[in-house]
């Protein structure tokens, strides 16, 4: 009998990884507007007009990576991660647990949050999911128990190495 799990993001946060650099940008641009306007009175105002640029163009960035390697729907049976729903996008990414090459950020990591990520070594493939999606301590523990020995030691030991340097 095949045990098949489906993790997904709540409305709120599928909303937030997916548009969330929209009200952000735009929020800076309406900050852009009177720094440039204000440049032909006095040349200080290229500092705040760099530091928008800048913060915009990285935080674009970001979500442009996240587009690419955050399913929004991730189903696991005993043999593999089906990722599916990335933004913009129909296909769909197969990672077996035996290919996974290495498991870092977020929990795997030692961190409470962040991007968790899942390399697949055979594919060359990395998804990544945050602990916002919906039952992500199953998904964590099921990523643990079906990866090889190897991958599963270098998580623990770097977990348990974070916890004795704090």
């Amino acid at each position: 009998m095949m045990n098949v799990q489906t993790f997904e993001y709540p409305v709120f946060f599928r909303l937030l990884y997916r548009y969330g650099n929209i009200p952000v940008t735009f929020l800076l641009s309406l900050y852009l507007i009177p720094s440039v306007i204000n440049l032909d009175k006095n040349l200080i105002y290229i500092l705040p007009v760099i530091g928008i640029l800048i913060l915009i163009y990285f935080i674009n960035k970001r979500y442009l990576f996240l587009y690419q390697v955050v399913p929004y729907k991730i189903t696991a049976d005993e043999e593999k991660l089906t990722c599916g729903s990335f933004f913009l996008s129909n296909k769909e990414t197969i990672i077996y647990y035996t290919d996974i090459e290495n498991l870092s950020g977020g929990i795997f990591s030692g961190k409470l949050k962040g991007l968790m990520k899942v390399y697949d070594g055979k594919s060359k493939i990395c998804i990544g999911f945050f602990d916002k999606i919906k039952n992500v301590k199953s998904l964590q523990t099921l990523i643990l128990s079906k990866v090889n020995s190897e991958v599963y030691n270098r998580v623990v030991e770097s977990v348990g190495l974070r916890k004795k340097n704090k």
